[in-house]
């Protein structure tokens, strides 16, 4: 949330001290309970499951001159909260989007589809290697000497059959050629990952995922962005 939201939040959250606050009949929530119950919605974007009164409290606003009723400024929308527009504008412009579907460059987009058809492997899974591996730079050359998009060893390249390691469609190919080969080796994407990673000797030898911080934190970035990426 940036600095307009958190202003709007206080600003509306001072006038909510001013003056008397009545609460609403026959012990319902004060103005201070709607008033939390407002952010909440407003920051989690969902309906809180706490009934809404039908009618909302009169209110004194000093700084405004004289009593208005809040049911003037009642929302009506699809959380039943009312938002103001600043703090509409603000949160929103400020929110994630909750997917990553520009991970998914597009002039790689034909070479990862033909890929996955070829190799029978998920379209976001070879996106979210290539997005942890070289972030879509086919260009990329690790302090190890791996390659392109998939980071192809030189030597796993041409095993794979790749020709050229900077060239993106070839290295995708055969990055997904290796990819699979792990997947039939070990049965799932978590061990395949790894043994991409760390290599095959390696999960073999711990009989899984190797105790290596930087195979542990790469399968696990992996796999984040495999539940995130949106193609």
């Amino acid at each position: 949330m940036d600095a307009r939201a958190i202003r709007t939040i206080m600003d509306i959250q001072a006038m909510q001290t001013l003056g008397s606050v009545q609460t609403f009949a026959n012990g319902q929530e004060s103005t201070s309970s709607l008033f939390s119950m407002m952010i909440n919605d407003v920051l989690t974007g969902m309906t809180s499951g706490a009934p809404r009164p039908e009618t909302l409290p009169f209110q004194s606003f000093g700084m405004l001159g004289g009593i208005q009723s809040m049911n003037s400024l009642q929302y009506t929308g699809p959380n039943n909260v009312y938002l103001p527009a600043g703090l509409q504008s603000a949160v929103f412009a400020s929110r994630p989007t909750g997917s990553e579907s520009s991970v998914a460059n597009k002039d790689y987009g034909d070479f990862i589809q033909r890929a996955a058809d070829t190799y029978r492997l998920p379209v976001n899974l070879i996106s979210s290697v290539i997005k942890q591996e070289s972030n879509f730079n086919s260009t990329a050359v690790s302090g190890a000497g791996a390659m392109g998009l998939m980071q192809l060893m030189p030597g796993t390249a041409k095993l794979l059959g790749v020709k050229d390691g900077f060239d993106p469609e070839q290295n995708i190919m055969g990055g997904a050629k290796y990819l699979r080969q792990m997947l039939d080796q070990f049965g799932n994407i978590e061990m395949a990952l790894a043994a991409y990673n760390a290599g095959p000797g390696n999960v073999r030898k711990y009989g899984g995922i190797p105790p290596f911080k930087e195979t542990e934190q790469y399968v696990s970035k992996v796999l984040n962005f495999y539940n995130r990426i949106e193609l």
